[in-house]
């Protein structure tokens, strides 16, 4: 029996320590995009550095929470079928859940304020975004509290609200990416470095889109798997997408560094031109 105990942990959680491994690589590059963010625009509002923050305090918290996981998991509970070690709602896998869902909201609420601004203050593509961040969230936090209650980890892959809160997700991160495409395309700056800026600019966008919304998606059609341990795989894109988040919000944020270096760019070769001319 204890054989068979150790075995099932592979299929079961070996998708999540996949997708945890990813995940640590995503943390390492979220560091070193908060350090640069913190060094390149100190002058930011304080409420948007709050936010940064915040986002990125969950996402260690996120990090320290599945770490403490998977040690538990695979080296103190290893050969043993006991109850706390096999079907027990941990602590810090509800730490890593709970930090996922608030992470999740705070971005795609920033999300929402950028669609406001781009899409000139459209009250219902904004507020399609904000609800679609609420629902996800607000499922997310039930899947939560019901596995919480049940103290049975298995409740995780038993509800109805798992696929809700990643579909919901998945939405709100369709919504973002589509709009802040669709508004940006049409912008036609007049000079070209700015075309050249806003065409980086909605790469940015479009891709960190993509990554988000694809492992939300995915979460919600690897729930629906018929065998019993194949909806563990919504494991390895779930542990993953709290640092796509934060990668997302940073990527997007520093990428103003781009504008501020191409307009340098464009002084200085204006700067030698009238050199030039001066000497001719």
């Amino acid at each position: 029996m204890m054989a068979d105990s150790a075995v099932s942990v592979g299929p079961k959680w070996g998708p999540g320590l996949i997708g945890t491994t990813v995940g640590l690589a995503l943390y390492g590059v979220s560091v070193f995009q908060y350090l640069f963010y913190i060094s390149t625009f100190p002058n930011d509002k304080r409420l948007l550095k709050s936010m940064v923050l915040v986002v990125f305090i969950l996402d260690t918290v996120n990090t320290i929470g599945l770490l403490s996981f998977y040690y538990r998991t695979l080296i103190f509970c290893r050969w043993q079928i006991t109850y706390a070690c096999t079907l027990e709602m941990p602590w810090d896998l509800s730490t890593a859940l709970a930090t996922l869902f608030l992470a999740s909201f705070f971005v795609q609420c920033f999300y929402a304020h950028r669609v406001w601004i781009i899409s000139g203050r459209n009250i219902l593509l904004t507020g399609s975004v904000v609800v679609a961040a609420l629902v996800q969230t607000v499922f997310g936090f039930r899947l939560l509290g019901a596995a919480r209650y049940t103290d049975n980890i298995t409740t995780l892959f038993n509800t109805p609200y798992a696929p809700i809160n990643g579909m919901g997700s998945a939405v709100c991160d369709i919504i973002i990416t589509a709009s802040v495409f669709f508004y940006l395309h049409r912008l036609r700056p007049r000079l070209l470095r700015e075309d050249i800026y806003i065409r980086k600019l909605n790469l940015i966008f479009v891709q960190m889109g993509v990554i988000t919304s694809s492992c939300s998606l995915t979460m919600g059609i690897l729930y629906y798997q018929d065998q019993p341990t194949a909806q563990y795989l919504t494991a390895a894109p779930g542990f993953m997408l709290c640092k796509a988040y934060s990668n997302s919000m940073l990527a997007v944020l520093n990428a103003r560094q781009l504008g501020y270096d191409q307009q340098r760019n464009v002084q200085a070769s204006s700067f030698q031109l009238r050199t030039l001319s001066r000497i001719h």
